[in-house]
């Protein structure tokens, strides 16, 4: 069961956004329950977690921003998707790491684009892995964990979002080949793969990771690195 928080101050529009979004997953065939509410504030309150989140951006008391901030201090990476009018506020969703933007009125169009981007990108995401050899022992490794993968001294290293660094019996090169369906992993260094999603920052000179991992981003491959890094941001 898909859990689906809808948050707009605006009863009819709040109304319509979690119709089309019961209909978008209907579609699908994909079980889908929907819980709305009138502010940021009750959302808060109710202190529920759910898989996908609507956020209207300008709401009285506290907007969607504030709302989605408050948030991510208690659930590790939400899926947050805002909802506004105007798109000079949507570019500040990117200081909470927004999945995506439903401009107003919202058409049936542009929002199911939107979602089929998200579900695969967030969702599919979640589940997708690779197979790699540690120690002569073959492990699925979820990409989602994967902060960045490291050849140092002729061996591939692959360091977890969470610290954690071991070796593999692969090339970085044939790495690459494999994780080229995934947009979010990035060659940014002759000896580095990165992964975007764990990306913090972009530096002149190198890429500031959560846990404060540092991977640097070598001349030849800065300006591939740039725009990658805010085609992922504006997505």
């Amino acid at each position: 069961m898909f859990q689906i928080a809808v948050c707009d101050d605006n009863a009819a529009e709040c109304s319509l956004l979690a119709e089309y979004a019961s209909a978008f997953f209907s579609h699908r065939n994909i079980p889908a329950e929907i819980d709305t509410y009138e502010s940021g504030v009750q959302f808060l309150a109710a202190e529920k977690f759910y898989d996908l989140y609507f956020f209207d951006v300008m709401m009285p008391q506290l907007s969607g921003l504030e709302a989605a901030r408050a948030l991510r201090q208690k659930e590790d990476e939400p899926v947050i998707i805002f909802v506004t009018s105007s798109l000079e506020s949507a570019v500040e969703g990117y200081s909470v790491c927004a999945a995506g933007f439903v401009l107003k009125p919202i058409q049936v169009p542009p929002f199911e684009d939107t979602m089929n981007r998200v579900l695969r990108e967030r969702f599919e995401s979640r589940t997708a892995s690779i197979r790699v050899i540690h120690n002569r022992v073959p492990l699925e490794l979820r990409l989602k964990k994967v902060a960045y993968f490291e050849n140092r001294l002729h061996q591939v290293y692959v360091t977890l979002c969470s610290g954690e660094r071991f070796p593999i019996t692969h090339k970085l090169g044939d790495l690459e080949r494999v994780l080229s369906g995934y947009s979010q992993f990035l060659r940014c260094h002759q000896s580095y793969l990165v992964n975007l999603d764990s990306v913090e920052q972009m530096g002149a000179d190198s890429f500031l990771l959560r846990q404060s991992m540092v991977v640097p981003i070598s001349r030849n491959y800065y300006k591939q690195s740039k725009v990658a890094y805010y085609r992922r941001r504006l997505r």
